[in-house]
């Protein structure tokens, strides 16, 4: 183990700092105006409403019949213990319970009164699932996005709460503000704001990486220097999956173990916030969170809009059949698992260097991880795995002077279980860069300086091509001929449709669809049409699109998302007047200067869009 840097006076002062900072924040919370207190049963019901979840099954372990909903589950750590080798030695480990929760939610005042008589921390996330295992295959619904704020004081706290009345006012800038939380729990050290959604999302793969982004740039609002001790640099992100402690279950402030000689009780505590004696909690939309997690170009969609556009990466599978029938037949008909990616071991030592001379704080546990990750990567043998990663934990421990904020050799072992895992080769650099808070590396050209990496390439194109044929003396090819090619064999197909199926720019086929082009607003050759006519066209036939539909701006469904993702396009080339064209034209015809975005429905039609056909 690490060598101890702190006293057990100095460990008992700082665990009653945290104590008696959790009683002042949990009375601040108590009189605070709009927040009231929620039993667990009442959040949980709050997240899960009646009739959403499955029934719970008999006493003989059947039901009449299948209802097709899905459940919860919760997660309860210890007080059984197995044994798990750690530094070559048999430890007690906490056993890892999981319970599955149902529509009767009898299972919540179950797992918080066991919690409390076994000091045994349970954990849920805000997500229903298919199943017993809590594995993102099984996931049906996101029920909350959950943001874990850490490093939160009396101060803090009363900045958090700040932040949340200003967002209440429309002239306040977003900088100033932060989405109004439907609730804030307790967690003991820190706080857990749940954001619940009007609609349970359907975590559909062509959605789970725009919700995985927003969740990622919802923790970029909530956590700030202004609302964490920790700051900017210490901020953690979790995904959607993740699963928080339970209300009215055990904290850490309780200490560890049974045993714990602590005899207070400080549990999780959950508040609701409801101005006016409203009843229930205050519930958000896709719309309002988006809003609030950053839109370049005013409100023209921007990139976290265009991560929807990946659908997930996924080709349905009746696609990918006709696309790749060996592949199909491999891996669908014979059952057999995807294989990965190796490397050599370079990756694994440079990584390991990595660690030693960049982690912090924040990121130790999951750049140990990452270790783990590279050593599935380079086929490295468990035992130099061990050897190394158990190595790490003077320097890891060290980079904290929180005596509630060791980094142990039990750390390194829970890394150390995931090893052998097939899902670790699909973990990609920048992924793990990210988690473990380390800059990803520059491309460093095999280790050459710029010059000589030049005169390298320069030397092996001249033996493999050395006619000089590698140059095109006609220059750029462009793509006018087939543009033109395919708007002459389809002559009804729309600038967008042409775009779209020849894989290039709306721009690019408004260029070469005219007789002649220029770049410049206000230049115009005979015969042809100026940038500054194009742009025109090009919002009148969106702004007349959308609300000859809807009767205002709004972007409604996947025809309106990709008439605004084209003409984005369109505006980006022009430049800044063409953005300022774009918002004076959007006054004039709807009588405002905003076009709202209604991600919902496009996120309703790629869940249509994954439903059986019942007619066939």
């Amino acid at each position: 183990m690490a060598k101890k840097k702190f006293t057990k006076e100095q460990e008992r002062a700082y665990w009653q700092g945290k104590r008696e900072a959790y009683i002042a924040m949990s009375r601040r919370m108590l009189d605070e105006p709009g927040w009231e207190w929620r039993d667990p049963l009442a959040f949980y019901r709050d997240i899960f409403p009646e009739g959403f979840l499955q029934e719970r099954w008999g006493d003989d372990g059947k039901r009449s019949e299948f209802d097709g909903k899905p459940n919860a589950i919760a997660l309860k750590f210890g007080p059984k213990t197995r044994k798990q080798p750690v530094k070559g030695k048999k430890v007690d480990v906490p056993v890892i319970e999981r319970f599955t929760i149902t529509d009767d939610l009898e299972g919540v005042p179950a797992l918080v009164k066991a919690s409390i008589a076994e000091n045994a921390p349970v954990y849920m996330a805000p997500v229903s699932w298919y199943g017993r295992n809590n594995k993102a295959a099984n996931a049906r619904f996101l029920h909350a996005f959950t943001v874990d704020l850490d490093g939160v004081t009396l101060a803090k706290l009363g900045s958090v709460l700040k932040q949340m009345r200003n967002g209440h006012d429309p002239a306040n800038e977003k900088w100033v503000s932060m989405p109004q939380a439907s609730y804030i729990v307790m967690s003991g050290r820190g706080l857990h704001l749940y954001y619940l959604l009007d609609r349970p999302v359907p975590l559909i793969p062509a959605v789970v990486p725009f919700l995985q982004q927003l969740k990622r740039r919802l923790t970029d609002v909530v956590w700030t220097d202004y609302t964490s001790e920790d700051g900017n640099e210490g901020r953690q992100y979790q995904g959607i999956y993740q699963g928080f402690r339970m209300p009215g279950t055990t904290t850490r402030l309780n200490g560890n173990g049974i045993d714990s000689k602590d005899t207070n009780k400080y549990e999780a505590l959950a508040f609701m916030y409801a101005p006016d004696g409203v009843i229930g909690p205050q519930r958000v939309t896709l719309d309002y969170l988006v809003d609030y997690c950053g839109i370049r170009g005013k409100e023209i969609p921007g990139e976290l809009y265009r991560v929807l556009e990946t659908k997930g990466g996924r080709t349905p599978i009746a696609e990918a059949k006709a696309k790749w029938p060996e592949w199909y037949e491999r891996r669908v008909v014979q059952g057999e698992e995807k294989g990965g990616y190796d490397t050599n071991r370079g990756a694994y030592e440079s990584w390991l260097s990595r660690i030693e001379d960049e982690a912090v704080v924040h990121g130790r546990y999951f750049a140990v991880l990452a270790l783990v990750a590279y050593a599935v990567k380079c086929n490295v043998p468990l035992e130099d795995l061990e050897r190394d990663a158990y190595a790490l934990v003077p320097a890891l421990d060290k980079l904290s002077d929180d005596p509630g904020n060791r980094f142990t050799d039990y750390d390194v072992a829970c890394a150390l279980s995931a090893y052998g895992s097939n899902d670790l080769r699909f973990w990609k650099n920048e992924y793990m860069c990210r988690r473990a808070k380390i800059a990803p590396h520059e491309n460093k050209r095999n280790g050459r300086k710029r010059e000589q990496h030049v005169k390298v390439m320069n030397a092996v194109r001249d033996a493999l091509d050395p006619g000089g044929d590698w140059r095109n003396k006609d220059g750029a090819p462009t793509k006018r001929d087939e543009i033109r090619a395919y708007a002459a064999e389809h002559p009804d197909a729309s600038r967008s449709a042409i775009a779209k199926a020849l894989g290039v720019s709306r721009t690019t086929v408004i260029k070469w669809l005219k007789s002649d082009h220029v770049t410049q607003p206000g230049g115009k050759a005979e015969g042809s049409t100026s940038i500054e006519e194009a742009v025109d066209k090009a919002i009148d036939d969106h702004l007349s699109l959308i609300i000859g539909k809807h009767g205002e701006a709004v972007i409604a469904d996947r025809e309106d998302y990709e008439s605004q993702q084209s003409l984005a396009d369109l505006l980006e080339e022009a430049g800044d007047w063409a953005f300022d064209k774009y918002w004076d034209r959007l006054a004039e015809k709807n009588g405002r200067s905003v076009c709202r975005v209604s991600i919902q429905s496009i996120v309703d039609d790629f869940a249509r869009s994954q439903q059986p056909n019942t007619n066939d």
